[in-house]
């Protein structure tokens, strides 16, 4: 089921698909399903260069691939009900329908991010954002919630890789990052001040991880044409 699973999802737009045990999670935050689908989409390397090089904000590929992101894994949530087992999608829209989005603290029993903390795809870095090795933080992401049995990517948890690196707490406009590197259990109101953060995607977009990725794909590409 699987294989079909992640074929399907490739061929609507998701750039990688991962599973994780949430077992060992609380019933608060894996509402007791066993496993858990990250599903993800990259921002283009074009997309990032408009956004820190030209200094844009510009928020059309960034929203248009989040809803996607929502659309596939309320996609994947019918197909795997249709398999016969349950799941749950964690889509804006399902999390507001089912009251699990807590407004007052801003947050979700189960965060996409640490479902793929999780699956080792990447850490939490200072600007409170996935950090990817290959992308950055240049990604958007939904995940799905079952009892499906499905095979499980063994992966080590990837501790933050940022270092000394400021570069999104000095860039921040709002001044609401606070460069502190995140560790497990540590509360995310020491890292970012979410409640005052005007949305820029400055931090995602200058961050080191984001602009490697951009530099490897664009200006590879460019010199390739050449």
């Amino acid at each position: 089921m699987l294989h079909e699973l992640t074929s399907k999802l490739k061929n609507l737009g998701a750039s990688f698909i991962k599973t994780v045990d949430i077992s060992k999670l609380t019933p608060k935050e894996n509402m007791g399903y066993n496993n858990a689908i990250l599903i993800g989409i990259v921002l283009s390397p074009r997309y990032i260069y408009k956004l820190s090089k030209e200094n844009t904000l510009d928020y059309s590929e960034f929203s248009e691939k989040e809803h996607r992101a929502d659309i596939l894994a309320d996609w994947t949530e019918e197909f795997i009900v249709s398999k016969g087992y349950k799941a749950s999608s964690q889509s804006e829209r399902n999390l507001l329908q089912h009251d699990l989005f807590e407004s007052e603290i801003k947050t979700t029993p189960l965060p996409h991010k640490k479902v793929a903390v999780l699956a080792g795809v990447g850490w939490i870095g200072k600007n409170n954002l996935l950090v990817t090795n290959e992308y950055g933080s240049a990604l958007c992401m939904c995940s799905v919630l079952t009892d499906a049995p499905l095979p499980i990517e063994k992966s080590e948890m990837v501790m933050p890789k940022c270092g000394d690196c400021t570069i999104c707490k000095d860039i921040c406009p709002a001044k609401v990052i606070h460069g502190t590197t995140w560790e497990v259990g540590i509360d995310r109101d020491l890292i970012v001040d979410v409640y005052n953060c005007v949305t820029c995607l400055k931090c995602l977009s200058h961050c080191a991880w984001t602009q490697k990725y951009m530099n490897e794909n664009l200006y590879g590409k460019i010199n390739e044409n050449k």
